[in-house]
């Protein structure tokens, strides 16, 4: 059920039944004010509507892999000796379906495309040129559908979704700490986050850590790598001593994979969830979103195949 809802000067949409519900309560609209239609191109009052919209609406189940990233073996660190008191990363219901809106827009698109196409061969006749994605088409294409699946995925918590499930604790926590920092010199402050690792027996973990300002996320870093002799007190005071972020550093949150070869596609996600000003790369494209782009990528190359 694809449904659109307009106040007669912007319309909304498409989304499903479930959607729609979730984006006129997150909105808080006036619904005696909006009208709604489905692919009759029929529009209604939103109001008188709301019921029957509610009986098709399911909210769906939030995909479950089994041991995803998790399975115990030689690499798991000891769990966390202290209460973790850690952030909470604020969902935007609206925004995320705004985005979701869009992406179907496009593959309506190229899915109305491709049909006519296969239309077309049917009746024994050559496809208008129209309806062919070029190369270059295929690539902007793609590049909107990668920005728009990523926003989608900041705003509706998807990303810590993933997150979670690397982390120590039950899927639904993120499993980290919040280091709030008082001192204003750079000395002061890495003197003052050496006390704090060491007061939650943080010292001598592997992970991931991001260097705060407020809510804005200065650099995002992780401390594996191949010799795996780094830790987070080495990596963070001594790996990046000099470097210019600290200065407006104001906390630092702290974030321990339950595994730590999993320390890179933790990073990752924390990257594509947070846009760190002063991270000049990306991080290994290894984790669970990379794997769903990379589907998704798939798909849009079938799609548009002549």
């Amino acid at each position: 059920m694809n449904l659109y809802i307009s106040d007669g000067q912007q319309v909304l949409g498409p989304w499903d039944a479930h959607e729609t519900l979730t984006y006129v309560k997150g909105q808080n609209l006036d619904i005696k004010k909006w009208q709604v239609c489905d692919t009759s191109q029929v529009w209604k009052p939103l109001e008188q509507e709301l019921s029957s919209i509610a009986l098709n609406a399911f909210e769906p189940k939030v995909v479950i892999i089994e041991n995803f990233g998790n399975t115990k073996n030689e690499d798991d660190q000891p769990g966390p000796k202290k209460t973790l008191i850690g952030l909470t990363d604020p969902i935007d219901e609206p925004g995320s379906l705004e985005r979701l809106a869009k992406i179907r827009v496009i593959l309506d698109s190229l899915w109305y495309r491709q049909r006519e196409r296969i239309v077309a061969t049917i009746k024994n006749r050559e496809p208008s040129s129209k309806l062919k994605v070029n190369d270059k088409e295929l690539e902007i294409i793609r590049e909107q559908m990668t920005t728009l699946m990523t926003e989608y995925w900041q705003k509706a918590g998807t990303i810590m979704e993933w997150v979670k499930k690397l982390t120590w604790g039950s899927p639904e926590e993120m499993g980290d700490y919040y280091l709030p920092l008082s001192s204003k010199d750079v000395p002061a402050k890495m003197e003052e986050v050496r006390t704090k690792l060491q007061q939650n027996d943080l010292t001598e973990l592997q992970g991931c850590y991001c260097f705060m300002k407020g809510r804005e996320y200065l650099y995002i870093g992780e401390t594996h790598d191949t010799d795996g002799d780094q830790d987070l007190e080495r990596r963070i005071l001594t790996g990046h001593k000099n470097k210019d972020w600290w200065e407006d550093t104001d906390g630092m949150r702290i974030i321990i994979p339950r595994n730590v070869k999993n320390a890179k596609k933790l990073e990752r996600l924390l990257i594509m969830a947070y846009n760190p000003k002063k991270n000049t790369a990306d991080g290994q494209k290894s984790s669970a979103a990379d794997d769903c782009i990379e589907t998704i990528v798939s798909e849009l190359e079938e799609l548009t195949q002549t």
